[in-house]
């Protein structure tokens, strides 16, 4: 019997969700020098273009930073103002509400 894992766990293991449209991806380093705050990339590829969630969360570990990502997710799936950003400055609404639409369909 193979039991399917639910996105949170996904993330945890993996550290990125495919979701057809989008691929999030946690990036975390863990440097033993000088903490470096996780980030959450978000590739687009119908636009082939990148995006990341604009906030900076401390954390101590990659547990914290999954915990972190989760509740980002889960905000971002309420629609709650989340803000992504790419290299030219606010990510488009349209992509934002396909993100989310894309989000909507994760199943827990």
């Amino acid at each position: 019997m193979v039991v399917r894992m639910g996105w949170r766990e996904d993330l945890r293991s993996e550290g990125f969700l495919d979701l057809g449209e989008f691929i999030i991806e946690l990036i975390y380093v863990n440097c033993p020098c000088e903490p470096i705050p996780p980030v959450l990339a978000i590739y687009d590829k119908r636009e082939d273009e990148w995006y990341r969630v604009d906030e900076t969360p401390t954390v101590n570990n990659y547990s914290e930073a999954c915990d972190w990502a989760i509740e980002v997710i889960e905000r971002m799936r309420e629609g709650e103002g989340v803000r992504i950003v790419g290299l030219d400055g606010p990510a488009p609404l349209k992509m934002v509400m396909r993100l989310r639409k894309s989000l909507q369909r994760l199943t827990d």
